[in-house]
Parts: C-alpha cells; structure tokens; sequence
C-alpha cells in the first residue's frame, strides 16, 4: 500500500517516475495548471463578488483580477482564481488518493509554470499531512531518488513571477485585443508576447525595404600541388588592394565603406581572371602556420533545439516541443525548457 503521493505535471511522466519509485509510492498528474484567473463575464456570478464595492473595481470588472482587495485604499493586484473545469476530476482523483498517504511530493517542473502548479495544488488539495516540493532536472532513477532526499519548501519569489507574467497575458491581451479589433476589425488579436514581437518583424521588413543591395563576384580555385595534394585557394588581394568579399565591405546604402582601397570583380572582371588562371602553374610563396582547434557544438538549449528543427528538418517551433517534451518524460533528455548546456552525468 503505497505510503506517499507524488504529483507531477503529465501522465505520461508520471508512468516512467513510478518505475523506479515502487510500490511505497503512488504517482499521479495534475495534467497541467488546475486553476486559472476567472473570465470576467463569471466576476459577478462568484461568491466574492461584493456587490457595493466591487462595481468600481473596472480592472475586477474587464480582467478578473481585483486590484483593491477589501479596502479601496489598498493595492492589491490579486487575481481570482476559479478551478478549470478540464481539472474537476483530476482534483478529485487526487483528493482521493491523498486520502490514502501520510505524505505529499509536489514533483511539478522547477520553472516558474510548474512552482505555481505546485503552490495551486496546496491551495485546493488543501493537504493536512506534510508535504514536500521536489524538484529534479532529468527522469532517471539517480535523479527521482536524489530528489527525494533533498526536497524544499515552495519557492513563493517563482510563484509571484508566474503571476505577474499571467497578470500581464490578461491585461496585455484582453486590452490590446479589444482595440485591435475595433481598429482593425475580424478577430485581431493582441499580447504580452505576440504584440511586441509583430512589432520587431515590422521594424525588420522596414529594414529590408530599406536595404540597397550591391553585385561583386568572387573568385575560387580547386589547386592540385605536384604530389596530388588537392586544396582550394581564393583570390584576396590584387596588386596590394582587398578584393571585395562580402557584406561587410558595403553600407546600408550599398556603398563601399573603403572607396578606392578595395578592388570590386565584376561578373565579367571575374570570368577573364578565371580564364587567365585555367590550367595555369600557380607558385606558393610563403605558408603560415596557426593553430586550428575546433571544438564541438554545445548541447541544446530550448531555442537552438528548435532552431535545428525548424531549419533542417522543415519543423515547427511547436512540434520541436512536443519532441523534446516526449524525450523528456521517458526519461532520454534532461528538462528542456532551458538556457543551460550542462550534461547530465547519466
């Protein structure tokens, strides 16, 4: 009879976290976020609704979130929450099987999302026994098991972070959202993200508009010494000036940024030397010799996990995800949402 409850995030986690826990332990998912801040058109209809204070509370009123609390005089920023009605039987499943144990494991992701995951089910599950935040970074049994032996509290800084970024998807969004569509029309929509973002594109396409490109050619050689060692050469330098390479040697307007101190190869300077050099004898003058080490790339972080996806196999940034997401609940990546390139040592 299992003795303690573990909650984690999705299902699926939960099957390969119970492998290695036994039978002392029983896990269970809360399949996401169990409560969010309610939609105001339910403000009035909830059971807090005051109905001789609350009417001045626009922000109540518009985004749910009641910015006085009791007394007009103070600032409160506090969202109501309401339970999803996706979670109600998920909040019972776990309710009952809290009945069952003495001791509680809230095993959600240590991200902002799943710190306030953990610190929503202690709010409704309500437990009575003591319970534990357990936090880990890969699905491996050195890991669960470590995890169990170095829990901590709630971190309560993380909680008030995913409530301040939420606060602000519901003000941004819903505010933004209602002017568009007037100015606009159809379902236009704004965000905290997706505004700021379509913003940075349009500053990027003016960008383009603005762009004057500029035509310089290149000239490369595939070279074959006497002992048929083969080897590629390119064209530098004529008579003492840099032959032009690249975007680096023209401005925003086209121009060049030298002037006269660089040679510019036409497409028809570049086919006459090509001709020239053809089957030529080629004399090497002098070799320098540098130190070369090239080092392998880190490992993934989220956003070149998905920039490798996207570039080379035709994904989206979302499908990225959900690979990532199902490698890392069987236990074969560490958590992926991250900037870090540490490895695991399993």
């Amino acid at each position: 009879v299992p003795t303690a409850l573990v909650i984690v995030e999705s299902p699926a986690k939960a099957k390969t976290i119970k492998r290695y826990l036994g039978a002392d332990y029983s896990v269970e998912a809360s399949v996401g976020h169990i409560r969010d801040i309610i939609q105001p058109k339910f403000v009035k209809k909830d059971k807090r609704y005051n109905f001789e204070t609350h009417p001045e509370n626009d922000e109540l009123q518009f985004f749910g979130i009641d910015i006085f609390g009791q007394e007009s005089s103070t600032n409160v920023w506090e969202p109501w929450y309401v339970v999803s009605e996706n979670s109600r039987k998920t909040i019972t499943q776990l309710r009952k099987a809290l009945k069952e144990v003495d001791t509680l494991y809230l095993a959600t992701d240590e991200d902002r999302e799943g710190e306030a995951i953990a610190w929503h089910l202690v709010e409704v599950l309500k437990p009575k026994i003591p319970h534990y935040r357990m936090v880990f970074h890969e699905i491996t049994e050195k890991a669960i098991v470590a995890a169990l032996e170095n829990t901590r509290e709630i971190d309560l800084d993380l909680v008030a972070a995913q409530e301040a970024r939420r606060i602000m998807d519901r003000i941004s969004g819903f505010g933004w959202s209602s002017v568009m569509r007037q100015v606009i029309g159809g379902g236009a929509t704004g965000g905290r993200v997706q505004s700021p973002t379509t913003r940075r594109i349009v500053e990027r396409e003016r960008e383009r508009i603005r762009f004057v490109s500029a035509d310089y050619s290149s000239v490369t050689a595939n070279v074959l010494t006497r002992a048929e060692v083969a080897f590629m050469a390119k064209l530098i330098e004529i008579n003492g000036r840099k032959v032009v390479s690249g975007k680096n040697d023209f401005d925003e307007n086209g121009e060049l940024k030298k002037g006269n101190n660089v040679v510019v190869l036409t497409e028809k300077t570049a086919g006459a030397l090509k001709d020239v050099f053809t089957n030529k004898t080629l004399t090497v003058r002098s070799i320098e010799r540098s130190p070369y080490q090239k080092k392998p790339k880190p490992p993934f972080t989220t956003s070149t996990f998905q920039q490798e996806v996207i570039n080379k196999l035709g994904g989206s940034a979302s499908a990225a995800m959900g690979i990532a997401q199902s490698l890392y609940q069987n236990g074969f990546i560490t958590y992926h949402r991250t900037d870090s390139t540490a490895l695991s040592d399993q």
